[in-house]
């Protein structure tokens, strides 16, 4: 029995050495994030510009697959934006706004027309407190 033992071994071996095929599978998973809902500029809900845009803080969001995301993504287009509180949006296409209206804002990424046509809607100003 000890020399059918020790026989057994080599083959063992041997078999445990042999490439065997396999599947492989490689899953990836691209996390963006949540998108970022960007609207149009509007100077009834976000102000006029001429006053207003000091208030606004300029934020890059990258515009991948259709939508915004505030982080960088392989493949997406930088574009700067407008964030105040909760709410994005795209600067004022006001000629004036244009030529560098604001010292802060990189006019290198701003939105291009393709923006501007898929932006959403601003939201409606609030109306004035009710009186009786």
């Amino acid at each position: 029995m000890r020399v059918s033992l020790l026989a057994t071994l080599p083959l063992l071996g041997v078999l445990a050495l042999t490439p065997r095929h396999g599947s492989a599978q490689v899953s990836v998973t691209l996390h963006l994030g949540r998108p970022v809902v960007v609207t149009n500029y509007a100077p009834e809900v976000y102000g006029d510009w001429h006053t207003s845009y000091r208030r606004w803080s300029p934020a890059t969001v990258y515009y991948y697959n259709g939508q915004y995301y505030p982080k960088r993504v392989r493949g997406a287009r930088a574009v700067q934006i407008y964030r105040r509180q909760n709410q994005y949006f795209l600067p004022p296409q006001d000629p004036a706004w244009a030529n560098r209206g604001d010292h802060r804002y990189n006019y290198s990424r701003r939105p291009t027309d393709e923006d501007y046509s898929h932006a959403a809607p601003p939201p409606r100003p609030n109306p004035p407190p009710h009186r009786p």
